[in-house]
């Protein structure tokens, strides 16, 4: 591999066999067909049939497939209608997450077509940036769009922002001088790539890579190339979708046995055989996820957390580690001046204005203050413009807070420019001659070490600042009596400007809570050391940084064992790191906005990406934050985990009943005698209880404490809720068949018996609460409770119980089922309390 950027460009156009005249039209044929168009290409596409389906291929979809089949066998339309209805939805939502990386590239696509204004043949022209090969001259200006990756042969005050491929605001000063061959990205000043955006100055640069060869490219193959992993919830459902298939097959086919060895009719053995497997099967429990899962991404997107995949929603709860980047997420991206050092005195900038010894001050009744903002004031080239009040800056960010400060503190002088010296990134200063308030003034602003050596002065403060990654900017001045040009010499050192890109006012809560919540916060970033460092100790992520030149020398798994804070990494770096994480078995949430971050944002198993991030964070990511906060984050996690447990609590109130609906036609069989369920009926207690009953879970309140909570781990069905599952099922079995021998075998009893039960059940969802502490704060419950009474009754006492073949029962066998049935709730509240018991023991 070439290191282009440690290549004088005398050497950089030799390699290329290239001079500043420019290739000829025929070498360039030749080059276009070595290297091909300078675009990023597509994977080939695939047929959508085959895409749509490829999301049947599925255990839990195969359950609800045969389901179908088994409900049509019994001229059940309506319940083949719904069930069809939740596989294609299922489908649909499927289908469209498998294109979202299809549109991550076109994204990518897009930032590469553009204009570009090259030199062939000595003649300068313009033409479509996808015909450029490498070795051709280009030139740069600003306000364009780089169009290749190439090596800078001159420069004149040349800016890029480089936050596409580094996800870093500040502004990146370029010139041609080579630089170490270690040098990562963000440090190769005589590098520009494709796709960044020249703010200021101009240049001529000679191409060294095109099309997939760029950094760019680079990163598409890696979006391309790069798998999602399953979530946790996916991973949950198909273990329990194997089970359950399984579970199902298993206990149909020993119900046929019996039945035949018992000497049943076959055709009613198959039927009611087709029958338990009916009841066993949750058919409901897809749609009633899926719902939970909407419900969760609209609570989230009112806290401008936007999801776009319904997964996603659950896997927040489950994360054990987040990977944030610290631009625009933990700090507000913008640069401010938080502190003014003069050789009288030391002045702090916060939300209440200038302060000095501890009290708010007046800048403009001091001297050395007002001296040093002037000097911001005039030798700046930022530009602000008033939109109905607010007031915009345009620029260069560090310009933009030196001028913003002045305004601030109301030092906004009338001036005359005489001359300037404008910034060159080789002398490190900027000069400008003024008439200001009756003198003549030259001020000059610059790097610290510039200054210094101008005036003799450098303060030992201004190295401390720098040292804790904080920008300094340094002021000096000289009065003349007549300005005769710049003669730089009996300079006074005004002083300096501590700038830094400020934290949010939340971050520091939001860091701390995921502390309490098990959730692990590592900083991986692009910027410097310093910088990552010294945002890191103020937030309490972390006391020490590794860079993205020690990993490479070092074992990563025991760099993310110990270190918090991982600085100026790549985007393929990035994207090792959270594969570390998973491949030690941490559930990793990636926040990112730049085109860098979208490999890592596509892989983690929740992506994060930030609203004003670019449009391929976004096709990448899993979820997107309005605010860009980390606040936003953690509230998210919280609703992640509300929704877990609440599709747990679906889970443990759905198998009871349909595990009871089973072993009641299986024991039938098994001890000969005549079934207390028909198909029908279970047909209709499934179909009742789901919309009336399971549905009102949906609706369950966020939980208190959630962040206090570990992360979600475990599966869908731990020991604590199959312990559950397995004595509710028992117990609907035993009131079920007690309710039918007490009413003479009638049907009707054992029906409403079921169907009771699980709204008894229903009261009590929670593992842990009791009914005395959740009562009824979900509102729903009691509702879909009385209205499945209501049409029990309805259906039981009518001329519609001969559609369902149910028997007539009086006002003293209604109520001893509700008391019988209630059996079930008194044991799962006594269960409740024994484990809250056991648990104070231990």
């Amino acid at each position: 591999m070439i290191r282009w950027w440690a290549e004088s460009y005398e050497e950089t156009l030799k390699t290329l066999k290239s001079n500043l005249n420019g290739l000829k039209e025929e070498e360039v044929e030749n080059r276009l067909r070595e290297f091909g168009f300078n675009e990023i290409l597509e994977k080939g596409e695939r047929g959508v049939i085959k895409a749509f389906l490829r999301q049947f291929f599925d255990p839990l979809v195969y359950i609800l497939i045969l389901s179908v089949f088994i409900l049509y066998y019994l001229n059940q339309m309506l319940e083949v209608w719904i069930v069809v209805l939740v596989i294609l939805a299922n489908a649909f939502i499927g289908f469209i997450q498998e294109w979202r990386a299809e549109k991550a590239i076109y994204a990518l696509k897009s930032l590469m077509i553009v204009k570009a204004r090259v030199k062939r043949a000595g003649k300068a022209r313009e033409l479509d940036s996808k015909l450029l090969v490498p070795g051709d001259i280009i030139y740069i200006e600003a306000g364009m769009k780089v169009p290749a990756d190439a090596r800078l042969i001159s420069s004149r005050n040349l800016k890029v922002d480089e936050s596409l491929l580094t996800g870093e605001s500040e502004v990146v000063r370029k010139n041609p001088m080579p630089v170490s061959e270690n040098a990562i990205l963000p440090e190769r000043a005589c590098i520009v790539h494709a796709g960044t955006n020249v703010v200021e100055g101009n240049g001529v640069a000679v191409v060294f890579a095109t099309g997939k060869s760029t950094e760019l490219g680079k990163i598409s193959k890696m979006v391309t190339v790069e798998e999602k992993i399953e979530t946790p919830l996916i991973k949950r459902i198909r273990v329990l979708s194997k089970q359950l298939s399984a579970g199902v097959i298993a206990v149909s086919a020993l119900n046929f046995i019996l039945g035949y060895l018992r000497g049943y009719d076959l055709s009613f053995t198959f039927l009611a055989s087709v029958s338990l497997a009916v009841a066993v099967i949750p058919e409901s429990l897809p749609a009633l996820i899926t719902i939970s899962l909407a419900f969760g991404v609209k609570e989230m997107a009112r806290r401008k957390a936007v999801i776009r995949k319904l997964q996603a929603v659950e896997t927040l709860g489950s994360v054990t580690v987040i990977c944030t980047d610290k631009t625009g997420t933990l700090t507000q991206n913008r640069m401010s001046v938080i502190g003014i050092h003069t050789p009288v005195s030391s002045y702090l900038i916060d939300e209440r204005g200038v302060v000095k010894d501890g009290f708010e001050i007046d800048p403009k009744k001091e001297k050395d203050l007002k001296e040093i903002i002037h000097a911001g004031f005039v030798c700046n080239k930022s530009q602000v413009i008033d939109k109905d009040g607010n007031l915009e800056f345009i620029g260069d960010p560090t310009e933009n807070a030196i001028l913003e400060i002045a305004y601030r503190t109301g030092i906004t002088p009338h001036y005359e420019l005489i001359d300037e010296i404008p910034f060159d990134s080789e002398r490190k200063y900027m000069a400008v001659a003024v008439k200001i308030e009756g003198r003549t003034v030259i001020y000059i602003k610059g790097s610290p070490e510039v200054v210094a050596e101008m005036t003799g002065k450098k303060p030992l403060s201004a190295e401390i600042c720098a040292s804790q990654g904080v920008r300094v900017i340094a002021f000096a001045k000289k009065v003349v009596d007549k300005f005769h040009g710049f003669k730089l010499d009996n300079i006074e050192f005004l002083g300096f400007e501590c700038l830094t890109d400020p934290l949010r006012h939340d971050s520091r809560e939001s860091v701390e809570k995921c502390k309490e919540a098990g959730i692990r916060v590592v900083m991986v970033t692009g910027d410097h050391p310093a910088t990552a460092l010294y945002i890191a100790r103020e937030l309490g992520i972390g006391n020490e940084v590794v860079t993205g030149w020690d990993m490479e020398k070092s074992n990563l798994k025991d760099l993310i064992e110990r270190y918090n804070v991982f600085a100026r990494v790549s985007p393929e770096q990035k994207l090792e790191i959270v594969r570390a994480f998973q491949e030690a078995n941490e559930v990793v949430a990636v926040t990112g906005d730049g085109v860098n971050d979208s490999p890592a944002l596509k892989r983690a198993d929740i992506g994060v990406a930030m609203g004003g991030g670019s449009d391929v964070a976004k096709e990448s990511a899993d979820m997107v934050i309005l605010d860009d906060s980390f606040s936003t984050i953690v509230s998210a996690v919280e609703q992640g985990r509300n929704v877990f447990r609440k599709i747990q609590r679906i889970t443990s109130w759905t198998l009871p009943t349909n595990g009871g609906e089973g072993l009641i036609v299986l024991i039938a069989f098994l001890i000969a005698i005549q079934i207390p369920a028909l198909p029908v009926h279970i047909l209709w207690i499934n179909t009742v209880t789901a919309l009336l009953l399971g549905t009102m879970l949906v609706f369950e309140p966020l939980e208190e404490g959630l962040l206090k909570l570990k992360p979600t781990g475990g599966e869908l069905v731990n020991r604590r809720i199959a312990v559950r599952i397995a004595y509710v099922s028992l117990l609907i079995v035993v009131i079920a068949y007690l309710a039918y021998f007490m009413g003479d075998a009638k049907r009707a009893l054992a029906v409403n018996a079921i169907v009771l039960c699980e709204a008894w059940y229903l009261l009590t969802p929670h593992l842990d609460r009791s009914f005395m502490e959740t009562k009824f704060k979900n509102r729903a419950i009691p509702a879909g409770i009385i209205l499945v009474i209501i049409l029990q009754i309805a259906v039981t006492g009518t001329f519609l119980r001969e559609f369902l073949r149910l028997e007539s029962l009086s006002a003293g066998e209604w109520f001893a089922v509700l008391i019988l049935s209630s059996i079930v709730f008194i044991a799962v509240e006594t269960e409740k309390l024994l484990f809250k018991m056991k648990k104070k023991k231990l």
